[in-house]
């Protein structure tokens, strides 16, 4: 997703993976447990345009205010009084996220993400801010800012950074977190894909040069807000988790929760584009399969039948779902096309799971998908289990015909 180096060896895969598994500091009891009132957040980015220090393909920070209207609508309903906790399993950028939480949408946020990169970034900005801080000023002072062959020559080294097998976690931590970090604000679109380059090229020849998306101040004030909802408990963990454990794990965690006082924001890559925008897209094993390497794995499209399936018929809390508007989406009986989420009468009594109604909008967006094309408008696909009769339906979201 963030990364764009060659297949890591086992022993980083395993390294990456067990200095990532959640945040290790401190996790605050009253915000596990999600039991305390939450007063307003006291921060200037609450009400910024920008406020994920992520550069992400298709980042969903403009359609934050059109998922902020349903699940206003959603609560002021009986059946869903309260949204205690969001929870993102695609967390990428976490744009969406971090401006429902700090408008006081949703009280609370999870976190999660199959990239060993991106989860030990959130949790780094999370845990452990000022160590991270520190070591982006250090990086800008010494190679971004002079430009040129300084800044390629430590682009580079990012690419193909790997941290050593025998360094104790909380390093490898911080330099998987320095490495998402650099290589998002310094190669071409934030698309980190195999052809993806540094900003400005190799040799430096464009007006923009490859730290022209790198403002330190900027960046800083961004991870500091990501800090401060950890600090306060409403950033509650970062799960290098897939969909699936993340979706299982919840309720495990949250049972006071279950049903309908958690709700997931799944943001699932590109039913096209994916292998081209994300190195990982949403394969649990997504290039880091450890002892799976080299062995065959589904392709996206099985991998979104699959996520598919579970959402209709597994998931015991309400969901939203945003997609591009592909017609396989709600024309494949396979995916989206039935009215309905169907359990098995095994899960409707073991896991007590809902036959929810899905509720189908279309928003017109405007984003970026590729640096190429710059920003275009087009149809974002909304599905959800949130009460049909609380989901708007006007100019901004509209029935599918």
């Amino acid at each position: 997703m963030i990364r764009n180096v060659d297949a890591p060896t086992v022993a980083h895969v395993r390294a990456a993976s067990a200095a990532t598994s959640t945040i290790p500091t401190h996790i605050l009891d009253d915000a596990r447990q999600l039991v305390s009132p939450l007063g307003s957040i006291d921060h200037a980015l609450t009400t910024s345009r920008y406020q994920s220090p992520l550069r992400y393909p298709g980042a969903k920070s403009s359609l934050a205010p059109v998922i902020a209207r349903i699940l206003d609508a959603a609560k002021a309903s009986r059946t869903v009084p309260e949204i205690n906790l969001l929870v993102e399993p695609f967390a990428g950028g976490a744009s969406a996220s971090l401006r429902l939480v700090g408008q006081g949408i949703v009280d609370r946020v999870l976190l999660a993400d199959v990239d060993p990169l991106v989860t030990a970034f959130w949790q780094v900005a999370a845990a452990d801010t000022e160590a991270l801080i520190d070591r982006m000023h250090d990086e800008w002072t010494r190679y971004v800012k002079p430009g040129g062959a300084t800044g390629v020559q430590r682009w580079d080294y990012w690419r193909s950074w790997m941290p050593a097998a025998n360094a104790k976690p909380t390093m490898i931590r911080l330099g998987l977190a320095m490495q998402c970090l650099f290589l998002n604000r310094t190669t071409f679109s934030g698309i980190l894909h195999g052809k993806a380059g540094p900003i400005g090229g190799r040799k430096q020849e464009s007006p923009y040069g490859i730290g022209c998306r790198w403002n330190p101040e900027s960046i800083a004030e961004r991870l500091r807000y990501v800090g401060h909802l950890y600090g306060t408990g409403r950033l509650v963990d970062v799960w290098r988790k897939d969909w699936r454990q993340t979706l299982a794990d919840v309720p495990e965690y949250y049972p006071h929760l279950i049903p309908s006082r958690v709700v997931a924001y799944l943001d699932p890559p590109y039913i096209e584009k994916a292998s081209h925008l994300y190195r990982a897209s949403f394969d649990p094993r997504g290039g880091y399969g450890g002892d799976e390497v080299g062995k065959s794995k589904p392709n996206d499209h099985m991998l979104h039948m699959q996520l598919a399936e579970y959402l209709r018929t597994k998931a015991q809390f309400r969901w939203l779902l945003s997609y591009d508007n592909n017609p396989l989406l709600t024309g494949s009986p396979w995916l989206y096309a039935q009215a309905r989420m169907t359990p098995s009468a095994e899960d409707r009594e073991t896991l007590g799971v809902r036959s929810w109604a899905m509720t189908k909008r279309l928003v017109t967006m405007r984003y970026t998908a590729s640096g190429k094309t710059g920003k275009r408008s087009a149809d974002e696909l909304l599905i959800t289990t949130l009460p049909p009769s609380t989901v708007p339906v006007d100019d901004q979201l509209r029935e599918l015909a």
